[in-house]
């Protein structure tokens, strides 16, 4: 990408942020929020599972750690300040980290199915965990939350960290560390014979997923002002997958596309006569199959978005 896409790619997002300012209501200001904090979740899964193909059911159980950490350090140790939210949403980012640390130990002598069930079971037990704490409200949630004093702030914070989790991911793609984990998608035997650490990659590679879906999290605690245990059940890592997999495993740009979809589908279907079915948990597994069926790569892949604007061009 260069530096003067760069450029255009600011300058379009600056003024995005002014008309949703300044010529849109309040409803389509928190949807533009929600698509941003999904396309954090929805990229640091692709990471894990699109990049160093590590299928993982565990998103939630990050995003979790990650949404209370920061929700419990500002309301209790920063004393509801909201300017502390991004240095609160960073520490949260690094304890889910950690929690990815611990949970790769035991995980990464499985693969496939047997890892998904593992990552599965490490959510369950999260959301558990702070449903039995009542420190944090237990079942009954932690709520008064701080909140963005404005939406301003609120969209150049979270867009900021939409920007720089973009940047980062997309930068370890493409770095030597990258070409590692595409070797172990690939073909992990043949990877190991070359002498590729497996063990080690796959560790940091789910610690950095752990750590952008922690900081995801944070942001999502302190735009919705509150959270529960129900707010990180199976479904939010079955989203966040719908996600990864529509934008195209291994596309990171991709995840941010699919997000845009998958956070306005649901709004456009609330319009529908559902007869008290929810309509949107009906057409969001229609529309994993038929991309499955379809285009079993994604809309994009494995190529990044701006790779089809030139002829020749890096993944």
């Amino acid at each position: 990408m260069s530096l003067k896409s760069k450029i255009i790619f600011l300058v379009c997002f600056v003024g995005l942020g002014i008309a949703l300012n300044f010529f849109l209501n309040s409803y389509i200001q928190a949807l533009a929020i929600s698509f941003l904090i999904n396309s954090m979740m929805a990229m640091s899964l692709n990471f894990i599972t699109g990049v160093a193909n590590q299928f993982s059911l565990g998103s939630a159980g990050f995003v979790a750690v990650g949404a209370y950490t920061s929700a419990v350090l500002t309301k209790e140790v920063f004393h509801d300040q909201w300017y502390f939210i991004p240095l609160t949403a960073l520490i949260g980012a690094v304890v889910a980290a950690f929690a990815g640390y611990l949970v790769s130990l035991p995980s990464f002598k499985l693969k496939g199915d047997y890892l998904a069930i593992v990552t599965l079971g490490f959510a369950e037990i999260v959301r558990v965990i702070f449903l039995n704490w009542n420190h944090v409200g237990g079942p009954r949630g932690y709520n008064a939350i701080v909140k963005w004093p404005d939406f301003t702030t609120a969209y150049l914070f979270t867009g900021g960290a939409v920007l720089i989790t973009l940047y980062v991911l997309y930068s370890l793609k493409i770095s030597w560390f990258g070409r590692n984990l595409w070797a172990l998608n690939e073909d992990e035997i043949a990877a190991e014979v070359m002498g590729t650490p497996i063990a080690k990659n796959k560790r940091i590679a789910f610690m950095v997923s752990s750590f952008f879906g922690g900081l995801a999290g944070g942001f999502y605690a302190h735009n919705m002002g509150y959270i529960s245990p129900g707010s990180f059940g199976f479904l939010l890592s079955v989203q966040i997958l719908i996600i990864t997999v529509l934008g195209g495993l291994g596309s990171i740009s991709g995840s941010i596309i699919a997000s845009i979809i998958l956070t306005v589908l649901p709004e456009l279907l609330r319009s529908l006569p559902t007869g008290g079915v929810d309509v949107r948990m009906i057409v969001f597994p229609i529309l994993l199959i038929l991309m499955m069926i379809v285009r079993p790569e994604g809309l994009f892949g494995k190529k990044e978005i701006w790779t089809f604007f030139k002829k020749e061009g890096r993944p």
